[in-house]
């Protein structure tokens, strides 16, 4: 065995440094901008009657149109992002396996010191986050500024100067947790930027009534209390004409999704107009942008915020981690352990600074299982500084008897938004996307900037409830084998959200129905646009 991961680990490294070799000889010319306008794509306006039908449009990727001899920068930034990712996947799965398979000396600290210190893939990654680090500053300041303005443009549809003639959408949605109740929230919100009305949210039924005393109101200038006892519900805009109505009420309690164009995994038209967009993924950027005005803070909570920060003196950089446990393992997930979360962040840190003696590799825990994380943690890992939101360790011991309903007083609702926060502001999330909260966090990550390599999820891929389908086009043929997925270029592909899979590995359906599992490098994200009539104007 050691024998196949020295080997493996051999012809990785040569494949790593020919592509290298390979992009210095195919680009003698260097870089050539490209113009602003364009995006290389096809593009087609769906008009489905049923949404479900309703099939991504837009491919997003290297610019198809360089010559041989030519580069555009963007296709530069997408090659060395994409070239990142999958160095880092690669340190990890090595890492891994020769953790497992390669025992230097049998000596375990000998063992871990080669890992961090001798492993090639720890340089090549430094190296190649330096490049990413320097693309996401240079496009940083375009990012803030347009997602300001969208922050601008929500907060002018829910509040209008005059209330009583403004256009309504009124959403009602189940009794759950709270990432689930924020996510249906986030599906009215969306319709009703679409549709162009306010959005009221029927709070008399949720699991978290002071919600509102720890984040902002949607709305200053319209109440629920101010509408009529009677509201039309609104099934979409693709089955009838609301136009003419002026309140109309989204039900979400009930399963199936409206007949509606506006729903997760769309992306605003304007940033197809707009030209290049410096994102990787444009979809986590928008519902960044949804989530990011829904869960807003009030002012003393953010004060609260900075007390506990300095409390624990947490301080850039930090990884975070978040471990659902407790009623989510009884039916929609399996137990992970300590060392499933820790292993990426470990290869981050390794990757970051080495074998750096003076510095404390800190992480930040949330868990609704803290009585038991914690102290397994710092068990197992104990050159590690473990640190979490609770006045103190007896605190902690209480946590063993915590129910879901405890969790849903309005101190806990305080302690879930600061740790909402710390762990959507740290340089590097771990945690599961199969968790409502675990896909909040990545999401609120990409509000403020493209965090693509900033969050990984040890489950699912990040999917949106009630939203399109994760949807991939071919960029070349693939022949599959026993398990496997066979398409040709060009072909749609719908992926799996669910599973755990590798981020170069997908599990989806073809054009034929077929299913199995294919390389994610034959495959490119799909987007599809539509117009937001919030949004309709130039930005």
């Amino acid at each position: 065995m050691v024998n196949k991961t020295l080997k493996l680990f051999l012809v990785i490294s040569l494949s790593v440094n020919v592509t290298l070799l390979y992009s210095v000889l195919m680009f003698p010319n260097g870089l050539q901008e490209r113009p602003q306008s364009s995006w290389s794509h096809t593009f087609q306006i769906p008009e489905p009657r049923n949404c479900n039908d309703h099939q991504a449009s837009l491919s997003v990727g290297v610019n198809k149109t360089s010559t041989k001899n030519q580069i555009t920068l963007v296709d530069a930034r997408n090659l060395i992002k994409r070239a990142y990712l999958e160095a880092f996947e690669v340190n990890e799965f090595v890492r891994k396996y020769f953790r497992k398979d390669f025992d230097l000396t049998k000596k375990a600290a000998l063992k871990e010191d080669y890992l961090t210190n001798y492993l090639p893939f720890n340089d090549l990654t430094r190296k190649m986050k330096f490049l990413v680090d320097v693309i996401h500053n240079e496009s940083q300041k375009e990012l803030s500024d347009i997602g300001n303005e969208v922050q601008k443009r929500i907060h002018k549809l829910q509040n209008p100067s005059d209330c009583k003639t403004a256009k309504k959408l009124v959403c009602k949605f189940p009794y759950c947790g709270f990432g689930c109740q924020h996510h249906h929230i986030g599906n009215c919100l969306l319709a009703a930027l679409g549709t162009n009305r306010v959005m009221l949210v029927d709070y008399s039924s949720v699991a978290y009534p002071g919600i509102l005393k720890v984040f902002l109101p949607l709305s200053d200038t319209c109440l629920m209390e101010d509408l009529p006892k009677q509201v039309d519900e609104w099934k979409g805009e693709l089955q009838e004409n609301y136009e003419h109505i002026q309140v109309v009420r989204l039900d979400l309690t009930h399963e199936g999704s409206p007949n509606t164009h506006f729903q997760g995994l769309t992306v605003p038209k304007f940033l197809q107009e707009k030209g290049e967009f410096l994102h990787d993924d444009p979809n986590m950027w928008w519902i960044g942008q949804i989530m990011g005005y829904l869960l807003r803070p009030r002012p003393w909570v953010s004060v609260r915020l900075q007390q506990i920060k300095r409390k624990l003196n947490l301080y850039h950089p930090y990884v975070s981690i978040h471990v659902r446990r407790t009623d989510k393992l009884m039916m929609e997930a399996r137990k992970f352990e300590i060392e499933e979360y820790m292993d990426p962040v470990v290869a981050w840190y390794d990757s970051q600074v080495g074998n750096a003696s003076n510095y404390t590799r800190r992480v930040y825990v949330a868990s609704d299982d803290l009585a038991s994380v914690i102290p397994d943690a710092r068990n197992k890992y104990p050159n590690y500084d473990f640190v979490y939101n609770t006045v103190d360790d007896k605190k902690l011991l209480k946590d063993m008897k915590q129910t879901v309903q405890s969790r849903q007083t309005e101190d806990e609702l305080v302690a879930l938004a600061c740790d909402l926060m710390i762990l959507s502001e740290s340089d590097y999330f771990v945690g599961t996307h199969s968790s409502n909260v675990g896909r909040l966090v990545t999401q609120l990550m990409h509000s403020s900037s493209d965090a693509t390599f900033r969050s990984r999820s040890i489950d699912h891929r990040m999917h949106y409830h009630r939203g399109l389908p994760l949807t991939y086009r071919a960029v070349e043929d693939f022949s599959g084998g026993k398990g496997e997925l066979s398409f040709t270029a060009g072909e749609t592909i719908v992926l799996r959200s669910s599973g755990e899979y590798p981020s170069y590995k997908g599990f989806g359906r073809n054009e034929a129905g077929q299913e199995g599992s294919f390389p994610m490098y034959k495959v490119e994200q799909t987007l599809t646009f539509v117009q937001y009539l919030a949004l309709n104007s130039t930005f």
